[in-house]
């Protein structure tokens, strides 16, 4: 019984030291599928190879990332997102351009990797309240957390070889 109250009692103040409740963390899991599915159909070149999209979601603030070959295609894609239920802000970060090779993108995996390696190695960074997305070297880094964390968090992400550029998107709590 003490082991369970333990188990409880940590799970109460992990939950607290995340900006998002648990409901929220579900709604983000439908919701970026929902957002990926509504982009694709918004037009059959969101959804071909012609196109490269990422779409991630925090607290339903939607970050589209990538390339697709018309600026048409871009403003398709955020009308997309936005008409889903439970989006807040869409940050269309999509660049006009043919989508970049698989070598790039490997590339791109592995610097996230590396920035949520530093990110957790860091004593005054609250790594559980940042989602890192690289595309094409740049990271965008989207949490609920204070100015001081934000600064933290990118001084951090800025001693990461081979960063190119950092979006913040972070919503603020103070």
């Amino acid at each position: 019984m003490r082991n369970i109250l333990l188990l409880v009692l940590t799970s109460l103040m992990l939950t607290a030291c995340g900006a998002r409740s648990p409901g929220n963390k579900v709604d983000d899991q439908v919701i970026h599928p929902n957002v990926n599915r509504a982009i694709k159909e918004a037009h059959p070149d969101l959804g071909s190879p012609t196109s490269h999209t990422v779409v991630t979601s925090y607290n339903g603030v939607i970050l589209i990332a990538g390339e697709t070959p018309r600026e048409d295609l871009k403003q398709m894609a955020t009308r997309a997102a936005q008409g889903v239920d439970g989006v807040k802000v869409v940050h269309n970060e999509l660049r006009v351009a043919y989508p970049t090779p698989v070598n790039i993108r490997a590339n791109d995996t592995l610097l996230t990797t590396k920035v949520k390696t530093r990110l957790v190695a860091e004593t005054d960074v609250p790594s559980t309240k940042v989602k890192v997305v690289t595309v094409n070297g740049v990271v965008y880094l989207l949490g609920i957390v204070s100015r001081t964390e934000a600064d933290n968090i990118t001084y951090a992400v800025r001693q990461v070889g081979g960063v190119q550029k950092i979006v913040r998107l972070f919503e603020y709590i103070n």
